[in-house]
């Protein structure tokens, strides 16, 4: 192909916003390969390539493209850690398994090891969400975390069922009869996951397993140690309900002007930084809507020193059905150990373990 007919394909390919397949700089230990005989145009320094891939106008030119061609693709190459053999992991159990991991003194309480990804699904659809949330306890039977679980939109509809309501009036208790929940919330779906990713230490965890609600004993134990702001913003949030919108025409008409480039604020201290006409260009999108509930909370809990418990927030624990520890290795030949559970129930749990392929 010619540089014209690679031109006018060109054309019919969408634009790449960020195209960077393999722009990190080969080691000393791992020499990139020689590149093969260039044809026009010129070969073009590849600090060039780089720099001009991660511009605003990604898409690859033919320059560019000859230049990333001519190396191999590289990305992060792992090797923070040895190797992870059946012998370092703990021969029956999962949960004691992520304990050491979680305590790794490389995992600083600054760097929130806490934080994971909880994921979920709508039935019958079958549409998954995922969202981020800190896990809180760690107990023989699972994970713990809490939220607001009460709006029909976000994961309260897909773990408790869509039910007829906007809301769901008060979470299940763990006693209640499957039944009977069904009958008043609707078909809900139980399985969930969770993913910690801890890049620092190269290492992933991810648990697989049915979500039960906590008791409304065990979540005020929780609810207790929020900071008051923390309690009023939990009885004050509609989670995942919509406060403002706007069609595609609106959003042209109030975009803003060119001239918001132009920012106040200390950049250089690494202060926020604020649209010097905010006042004059933004338009009302809801956030007065929230506010205002979370004024209306504060008053009502005006001289209230122990805000209660809103019957819509708690804790789900999410019981494992399977564990998956993961640990990076050059080459993208990483160690995966999965324990299965195969009998039992909570603390008596019995788990087949498996080494996964990369």
């Amino acid at each position: 192909m010619d540089q014209d007919e690679h031109q006018i394909d060109a054309h019919r390919r969408p634009k790449k916003l960020i195209f960077a397949p393999g722009d990190i700089a080969p080691t000393a230990e791992d020499p990139t390969p020689e590149p093969q005989p260039q044809v026009s145009p010129a070969p073009i320094n590849n600090q060039l390539a780089q720099e001009a891939l991660r511009t605003s106008t990604s898409t690859p030119n033919l320059a560019t493209e000859t230049e990333v061609l001519s190396h191999a693709a590289r990305a992060h190459q792992f090797g923070t850690n040895p190797p992870l053999t059946i012998s370092q992991i703990h021969g029956t159990n999962p949960l004691h398994q992520f304990n050491t991991w979680f305590r790794d003194p490389r995992l600083p309480a600054s760097s929130a090891p806490e934080t994971c990804t909880l994921s979920t699904a709508s039935l019958p659809s079958g549409r998954v969400s995922a969202r981020v949330v800190y896990l809180k306890e760690l107990d023989e039977r699972g994970w713990v975390v809490y939220s607001n679980w009460g709006s029909r939109e976000g994961k309260g509809g897909q773990v408790f069922g869509p039910g007829d309501a906007d809301t769901l009036g008060a979470m299940p208790e763990p006693e209640e009869e499957a039944a009977t929940i069904t009958a008043e919330v609707g078909e809900g779906n139980k399985w969930g996951a969770l993913t910690f990713s801890w890049a620092s230490v190269e290492r992933q965890v991810r648990v697989e397993g049915l979500l039960e609600p906590l008791s409304r004993e065990e979540s005020e134990m929780y609810w207790r140690t929020r900071e008051r702001g923390s309690r009023i913003g939990g009885w004050a949030s509609w989670q995942s309900r919509v406060l403002w919108s706007a069609e595609p025409a609106q959003l042209e008409v109030n975009q803003r002007r060119k001239s918001v480039a132009r920012l106040q604020g200390a950049v250089a201290d690494g202060d926020s930084v604020v649209p010097v006409d905010i006042d004059q260009t933004d338009v009302e999108d809801g956030r007065a809507l929230l506010e205002a509930k979370v004024k209306e909370m504060e008053e009502r809990f005006a001289g209230v020193e122990d805000i209660p418990l809103p019957p819509f927030w708690g804790g789900v624990r999410l019981v494992p059905e399977s564990v998956e520890f993961w640990q990076g290795r050059r080459s993208r030949l990483h160690d995966r150990f999965r324990y299965v559970r195969v009998e039992g129930e909570e603390e008596d749990a019995k788990w087949r373990v498996q080494r996964l392929s990369p």
